[in-house]
């Protein structure tokens, strides 16, 4: 019986196998992305919500009066151009009054990424959500609800209460005015500035840096990841730990219960609200 040699069946193996490649990038390169463009009047403050499947969202300030919307449909495997034509000129923007909802609230359209940049009032309530992809907000944005399943959360200049959520990326956040913070990521490293309120902040794996007024309890926590805090000369009271690193504190502190390399326990600046940081593997610096 003939036999073909097997350097010959995974040469027409690899040549099939390229072919259906080359088949597939061609189909998918065949649906185009389709863009569209809107402006939103409003009076008085905006709640505004952003969602998508898939796709980042950009969120800047913009003049008062108005919500300006652009967006990028982007079809993906077994979906057509014509499909991302219809999404684009019908965009799911809904409005009443000075409430918008953006993006598909049921029924949403499978493997289809739209991808969101909006400029509004700087003082809108914002709740905004991707289920993959990033998400960045600049100098928008009371009591801010941001999450992301898979990608990065970029935060400037907002005010009031902050959540962020992220399932894999890093945050980087900074808070202009008092407001309780709340910053978690399974995955990925912590970045705060002028916290001034309540703060919780915790991540599977990473590094954690904070800084402002911690004139409510706080607490910082990693899986593995070094944790360093600056608390602006804030009077509160330190409970530190780590499995494996040092906790260092530059600032004066009164020693209170069992203290060693690996727990700092004790009143900084004469006490206050509790200042609680946990890292299982890395090193704690307050200063």
């Amino acid at each position: 019986m003939f036999r073909m040699p097997q350097i010959r069946l995974w040469k027409i193996a690899s040549a099939m196998g390229l072919a259906v490649a080359l088949t597939l990038a061609a189909a998918a390169a065949h649906a185009a992305d389709a863009n569209f463009d809107r402006t939103l009047k409003v009076s008085g403050q905006v709640d505004l919500t952003i969602n998508t499947g898939s796709g980042h969202i950009h969120l800047k300030r913009g003049p008062a009066g108005s919500l300006h919307i652009s967006g990028r449909v982007r079809p993906g495997w077994g979906q057509s151009d014509e499909r991302a034509r219809e999404i684009a000129a019908h965009p799911p923007i809904q409005q009443t009054g000075n409430i918008v909802h953006i993006g598909f609230q049921h029924d949403a359209p499978r493997n289809i990424a739209i991808d969101y940049d909006v400029e509004a009032p700087d003082d809108a309530i914002v709740a905004a959500a991707t289920g993959s992809g990033d998400i960045a907000v600049d100098g928008v944005g009371q009591n801010v609800r941001i999450s992301t399943g898979s990608g990065s959360i970029h935060a400037t200049g907002v005010r009031g209460d902050i959540k962020l959520e992220t399932g894999s990326g890093g945050i980087y956040a900074q808070q202009d005015g008092a407001g309780d913070v709340k910053a978690e990521t399974g995955s990925g490293s912590i970045e705060l500035h002028r916290v001034h309120g309540a703060l919780k902040a915790e991540t599977g794996s990473g590094s954690i840096k904070a800084d402002g007024m911690p004139v409510a309890p706080w607490k910082l926590e990693t899986g593995s990841g070094s944790v360093e805090v600056w608390s602006n000369g804030t009077s509160f009271t330190l409970d530190a730990s780590t499995g494996s690193g040092g906790v260092h504190c530059e600032r004066e502190i009164a020693s209170q219960g069992t203290t060693n390399r690996h727990h700092l326990n004790g009143r900084v600046g004469g006490g206050g609200p509790v200042m609680k940081i946990e890292t299982g593997s890395g090193s704690i610096h307050i200063h």
